[in-house]
């Protein structure tokens, strides 16, 4: 299939021989191949296994046992061949004259990246077997087995995030990917067959397809590390502790234990814990209290150096589930906002955080508060439309039938102590008098009439809104409720995103809108302002547990809304959409 000179690059030869080559390569009981010596003056022509008077092909010996190819029986539907794509890679490999395409080192690593993606993250069940086939025929110096499985791998891998992109919720449900197919592969936007007749021997083109973003590649090669030394740890037996509370001073119970999981989770030195390990009883405090207090804060909790439950949980994750994780997390972070020449907002809702970046520099940053596990906030993105000062706020349908009719019932004064008037509809405003309706009949579920909050210190939108696009009725916004923002679970809402630092987010925003007057201008006029946003701010609502920052330190945060792990309400698909409503 590939012609080689002993001394030179590949040379190829385009004759009839090798018009059928692929097509007749992938026999699974063919038998070792025999190649012409590298001291023959003929080059080493690798002949099709279809021509009987030829020998047979040197992919096939790594076809037979004990070299058998097998991780195509996991990863594809109705493969009959070694290959999950034969044909495809027959259509390849004929365009590009049966030249070899991974001879690049550089090439092959960034491949074996990509593909290390899924199997950490465990989304394609017998990618692990396909990475380790490749290494074996690299080992083994078997470059047409290598660069034909190689080329089969990067298909596999275009199709599986094709599927990621259709839909991104398959990252939420901790299942595993479905197994590809040809219909997967036909289905394509942007076909990875026909990249490949248009790349060619196009080294470079090649390289940019997996590397489309230089930055987010790096960051995942050093993620990988990461997870690489995670997957290769010995399972630790730490059985976490529900009720355990173990304060600075105290015994900590399978204290050796526990100081080699932060040992290994890098919260505790070499040389703390290589004293610790004998010492009889392990006590909180020390190195162990602020080592707890290292793994804390890198975990999102509370940060006060007691042994806690939460602690407990998080100390308790086995390794291979961090590994996981690690990688799971690559690929939800690759949804959102890519370019650099707008500013870009960014909520990560296990966080409880949100960044602006522009330029890729970060511009701003705040705490938030996000949607509780019953109504969580949903993960999209928009572009911000139009900000609103001295909002009044709409009542959605959820609170209105759980919070405001339920409020009503048990006291006549809660739309007065709410400042709360009810209104006919969100068209037609017409005010509705309270006292003219029998609140102990009526049913929460055909109530015909809307909630509307006025302006003012008590709304609880605070004094500002920002509007995007969205089926959710998801918006980010100001609060009243500023002493929330010191806790650290802010899991709190109804939905909705609360800004801490919403005031000067509107600045930022009025600023970038070239606007001349400030966001404290509009406050003090008590008036009601919609003010149209035509530069463009995109907003993405991420949900990221675990990520390895620009330290080289790896954070995890709570799954909250069990997107990692199956918990015993689990959040319903709608909710982890990743729809895109920007349209530009």
């Amino acid at each position: 299939m590939f012609c080689t000179r002993s001394s030179s690059r590949p040379v190829k030869i385009l004759s009839s021989l090798f018009l059928s080559v692929c097509a007749s390569t992938f026999s699974v009981n063919a038998q070792p191949t025999n190649t012409v010596s590298e001291d023959s003056a003929q080059p080493d022509v690798l002949f099709p296994v279809a021509s009987p008077q030829q020998p047979q092909s040197r992919l096939d010996y790594a076809l037979t046992q004990p070299d058998a190819l097998n991780s195509f029986r996991q990863l594809c539907v109705n493969a009959t061949q070694a290959l999950c794509f034969d044909v495809a890679v027959d259509r390849i490999y004929a365009a590009n004259g049966y030249m070899p395409i991974w001879e690049s080192l550089m090439l092959r690593e960034a491949l074996y990246t990509r593909l290390r993606t899924l199997d950490y993250a465990k989304l394609m069940p017998g990618m692990a077997e396909r990475i380790m086939e490749l290494e074996y025929l690299e080992a083994k110096q078997d470059q047409r087995g290598f660069d034909i499985l190689a080329t089969d791998s990067y298909l596999v891998y275009q199709v599986v995030m094709q599927q990621m992109t259709k839909r991104p919720s398959l990252l939420f449900r901790h299942q595993t990917l479905p197994q590809v197919n040809h219909q997967m592969l036909t289905a394509l936007e942007t076909h990875p067959v026909n990249a490949f007749l248009r790349i060619g021997a196009n080294e470079d083109a090649l390289m940019n397809s997996l590397r489309v973003n230089e930055a987010e590649f790096t960051v995942t090669q050093r993620s990988l590390l990461q997870a690489r030394r995670y997957q290769d740890l010995a399972p630790h037996e730490y059985v976490p502790t529900p009720r355990l509370m173990v304060r600075e001073g105290q015994l900590v119970p399978n204290g050796h234990k526990v100081i080699e999981i932060l040992y290994q989770h890098g919260d505790l030195s070499e040389h703390d814990y290589d004293w610790l390990q004998h010492e009889a009883i392990i006590t909180n405090r020390g190195a162990v209290h602020m080592a707890l207090q290292r793994f804390q804060q890198r975990n999102g909790l509370h940060v006060d150096g007691i042994y806690g439950p939460a602690t407990s949980r998080q100390l308790a994750l086995p390794y291979e589930e961090v590994a996981r994780l690690i990688a799971l997390n690559l690929h939800r972070n690759q949804f959102g906002a890519t370019g650099a020449e707008r500013p870009s907002i960014r909520v990560n809702i296990p966080d409880y955080h949100m960044i602006i970046t522009h330029k890729d520099e970060v511009v701003f940053e705040s705490k938030v508060i996000v949607g509780r596990t019953a109504r969580p906030t949903n993960l999209f993105s928009s572009a911000l439309s139009v900000m609103v000062v001295n909002p009044r706020w709409n009542v959605p349908e959820t609170i209105k039938k759980e919070d405001v009719i339920p409020g009503m019932k048990r006291s006549p004064d809660y739309l007065q102590r709410k400042n709360l008037t009810i209104i006919n509809s969100w068209r037609d405003r017409t005010e509705i008098p309270a006292d003219q309706i029998e609140w102990s009949t009526v049913d929460p579920e055909t109530f015909p009439y809307e909630f509307m909050q006025g302006p003012g210190p008590t709304n609880a939108l605070g004094n500002v809104k920002f509007l995007m696009p969205n089926d959710y009725s998801i918006y980010l916004h100001d609060t009243p409720a500023r002493g929330l923002f010191n806790r650290t679970k802010r899991n709190l809402s109804s939905g909705c995103v609360r800004v801490e630092k919403a005031a000067e987010l509107a600045d930022y925003i009025l600023d970038y809108q070239r606007r001349s007057q400030s966001y404290r201008h509009f406050v003090k006029t008590d008036e009601i302002d919609n003010i149209n946003l035509p530069r463009k701010i995109d907003v993405d609502f991420t949900y990221v547990t675990a990520w390895v920052d620009e330290n080289d330190v790896l954070q995890m945060r709570e799954d909250i809304y069990g997107y990692d792990r199956p918990i015993r309400e689990p959040v319903e698909e709608k909710f982890s959409t990743l729809k895109n409503y920007r349209r530009y």
